[in-house]
């Protein structure tokens, strides 16, 4: 779609702001814009819209329909067009390229059962070849009302359209690309426009997802968690690999009760016909495996592993992972009204007992859990005859499932500040949901992952991040290489920075000491964040937004000084962990 022929107040008004309310091109590439109709500042922007809409030929082509009885997307789509046009709008505005203009391809339209509005997400394209990380967020009431839109795009100047090598010249590269054994059979490399962030330029590429990888040789001397799904990208021009990234990341119904592995009760829903009983909870469509302390790595393609069924009684290790899956399950329809890790209803699987062998010192012990794409893969720590499955702590288990979340919404890269944002939403999910039994977070265990080592210690502390080694605020940030050793360019340090960003929200209290937040609006406004308004090379800043939008949402129906004290509370919490508004 190309944007509508913009008046001349609005081309001078949108070069006299460019410097100033127009957002700079960040790492990524991609300049942002958003305004939201409870935004004081956006207020007259949005006012001035509607006013507008009623002589706009693209809504005039209605004629006398209401406009409830159009479709979201063609409503989101004119709405999108009427910004662009209008003079009332100077910040916003869509790139062109050589004359190309951008058009913008629909990604599809969500209701959203937490705010009863709609979203219609659009991606930016030129001549169809769509520009990686952007994305264009329209949401609607239920009239079909515009609530708010926010936008990342970007202007691949000086770059060719026309690519020098073929797709299956493309997957060459990547097969002879160092570092992995690739499986390269059923992949699909595809354009797309490229910010090179270490070369600071616009590249043309093929980029080919989810390539399933195996190491070569040893990884031990590492002491890192080796993916099982690699993202490559392709300059189309050169032949050249010019980025690699993980896309694994790490870390009739009967009832009964069985013991898990840290001694607790678990009541767990199975499957029984007859005599035989099967480890699946057909309600929630969770279901459990075990894989014998076979390789999930080497040996992908065996996954899910054997069925759990027939015990004398159930083992520890699988108690736990079938019952905390099953209490993400109904976190995720109860709290956040999502149909499981899809929004779908599809499985949700766990396979225990499982061991990267070039990372295990006995072929037993491996510890490590992670998502691989598809379902949930945990690893255990071996004492003797004793075994604990990572499975058995609650937080754990949600930090992983959700990054099925993500994988099924921004799909945030997995290196840098998206990679680091992909690792904190894991991390603050798991921590609220590990706490679901305390109404007050200010008496929260903070801890992800305490007691699974020998030694008791944790993963992270996102109270006190600097306790585990990690920054808390971006003066802090550290600047590390995209490899293994350095964690991907540290998605798992800097994700403390935006980490403690939670802790400040949920215990912000009002001038008589009372909380201002519940823990389940938190939580709904960082899951709204994640899968409405954050792509995939999304940074920082970009988060603080797209909660912000959120939470404008989320409370739009409370008094206004309720909306007030609970943004300003979120736009504080950001800003003493540095993240600022770019």
């Amino acid at each position: 779609m190309a944007p509508s022929k913009k008046s001349t107040a609005k081309k001078k008004n949108a070069a006299s702001s460019r410097s100033s309310s127009r957002r700079p091109a960040k790492s990524n590439g991609l300049k942002t814009f958003s305004m939201h109709s409870l935004d004081e500042t956006a207020r007259p922007m949005m006012s001035k819209l509607r006013e507008e809409s009623a002589t706009a030929p693209s809504f005039g082509m209605w004629g006398t329909a209401s406009l409830t009885q159009v479709d979201p997307e063609t409503v989101a789509r004119n709405y999108l067009e009427q910004a662009l046009a209008s003079a009332s709008v100077p910040s916003f505005s869509a790139p062109t390229v050589a004359t190309v203009p951008s058009e913008f391809k629909s990604l599809g339209t969500e209701t959203i059962p937490l705010t009863g509005t709609r979203t219609v997400k659009f991606r930016q394209t030129f001549n169809n070849i769509p520009v990686f990380g952007s994305l264009v967020t329209v949401e609607l009431d239920p009239n079909n009302d515009l609530v708010s839109m926010n936008s990342s795009m970007g202007a691949p100047e000086e770059v060719d359209p026309v690519a020098k090598i073929s797709a299956a010249q493309a997957l060459k590269a990547i097969e002879k690309h160092g570092g992995f054994r690739k499986n390269l059979e059923d992949v699909v490399p595809r354009l797309h426009y490229y910010f090179d962030s270490a070369a600071s330029k616009w590249r043309l590429v093929f980029v080919a997802e989810s390539v399933r990888v195996t190491p070569v040789g040893t990884t031990k001397k590492l002491k890192v968690h080796t993916p099982s799904l690699m993202d490559y990208i392709v300059d189309a021009h050169t032949g050249a690999v010019v980025a690699e990234m993980p896309a694994t990341h790490t870390m009739a119904a009967v009832v009964e009760t069985a013991v898990d592995n840290v001694g607790k009760p678990r009541t767990i829903r199975i499957e029984q016909n007859g005599n035989n009983k099967v480890l699946f909870d057909r309600q929630l469509n969770v279901q459990t495996f075990d894989f014998n302390f076979r390789d999930p790595v080497t040996e992908a393609t065996s996954l899910p592993g054997k069925e759990i069924k027939n015990p004398p009684k159930w083992s520890p290790s699988a108690v736990s992972a079938h019952a905390n899956a099953a209490t993400v399950a109904e976190f995720l329809r109860d709290v956040l009204r999502r149909n499981n890790i899809d929004n779908r209803g599809g499985a949700m699987k766990s396979t225990i007992n499982c061991v990267d062998k070039r990372d295990s010192p006995d072929g037993k012990q491996w510890f490590n859990a992670f998502w691989n794409g598809a379902q949930m893969v945990y690893g255990q720590r071996v004492n003797g005859t004793e075994v604990t499955s990572l499975a058995a702590n609650i937080d754990v288990v949600a930090h992983e499932m959700f990054h099925g979340v993500t994988d099924h919404s921004a799909d945030l890269v997995y290196q840098f500040q998206p990679g680091a944002l992909n690792e904190s939403y894991s991390d603050i999910f798991g921590i609220i949901i590990s706490n679901l039994d305390k109404p007050d977070p200010r008496n929260w265990d903070w801890e992800l992952g305490e007691g699974l080592a020998k030694d008791g210690r944790p993963f992270r502390d996102l109270r006190d991040p600097a306790r585990f080694n990690q920054p808390d605020h971006m003066q802090k940030f550290k600047v590390l290489p995209n490899t293994p050793k350095g964690d991907w360019g540290g998605v798992h340090i800097n994700s403390g920075i935006h980490n403690r960003v939670l802790h400040l929200i949920l215990t912000s209290v009002d001038s008589t000491k009372k909380l201002l937040f519940t823990p389940n609006e938190v939580a709904a406004v960082f899951y709204l964040a994640l899968t409405q308004q954050l792509s995939r090379t999304s940074q920082f800043s970009d988060s603080r937004r797209a909660v912000l939008i959120s939470a404008r949402t989320l409370f739009r129906t409370l008094p206004p000084m309720q909306q007030q004290a609970k943004l300003k509370a979120i736009a504080k919490a950001f800003t003493d962990v540095g993240i600022e508004d770019a």
